[in-house]
């Protein structure tokens, strides 16, 4: 009764750490925006709001802070929620996407450490959505014979995601970005479902 009452509580803790990072998300790019005017969802990438100016074809952010702590909460909240789901996992290839989902949020975490302008930003967010779709994959793999329907989903839907993007014409790396995100953020309420 014990362990099943502990399994219980990391699952409540992954629903409730799951979706703080959701809203945290959104509350940080929203708010951003809406210090910043002449951002447009088809002209810019969302990094353009933490950091960089018009030599980066934009002018500098207002409150970069907002985006750049939004990204590092956000990215800590995935990393407390992939934990949760390492302890919680059923298997060990579940463990192995808990703990790949991990660093996706250390990534993300890294995006608002290394802004935009600064060197590593592009290999930090290019590697974010990277990993957090490997994880999504092996998270996918782990589920098959536990909850095949979503197993399945989870297993199959990352890779569609990155095929379809290669041939959708997004007009802007946040076009880009919002596909990635809503992908990522389905996948997890998906996951969610499963537990």
């Amino acid at each position: 009764m014990g362990v099943s009452m502990h399994k219980e509580t990391i699952k409540k803790l992954i629903i409730l750490f799951s979706i703080l990072a959701i809203i945290s998300s959104w509350i940080t790019i929203i708010t951003s925006i809406s210090f910043n005017p002449w951002f447009k969802l088809n002209g810019n990438a969302f990094s353009d709001l933490g950091g960089g100016s018009y030599i980066n074809g934009h002018p500098p952010p207002k409150f970069p802070f907002i985006y750049n702590d939004g990204m590092i909460i956000t990215g800590t909240l995935i990393f407390i929620f992939s934990i949760f789901i390492a302890f919680y996992s059923r298997n060990v290839i579940e463990a192995i996407g808990g703990s790949y989902f991990s660093v996706s949020g250390i990534f993300l975490i890294l995006i608002g450490i290394f802004h935009e302008g600064t060197y590593p930003h592009v290999f930090v967010s290019l590697w974010f959505f990277i990993l957090a779709s490997i994880s999504i994959f092996i998270l996918g793999i782990s589920l098959i014979r536990i909850k095949k329907n979503s197993g399945l989903f989870l297993s199959i839907f990352p890779i569609l995601a990155w095929i379809a993007s290669y041939f959708i014409p997004f007009a802007s790396t946040a076009e880009t970005e919002l596909y990635g995100i809503l992908a990522i953020e389905i996948s997890v309420l998906v996951y969610l479902t499963t537990l």
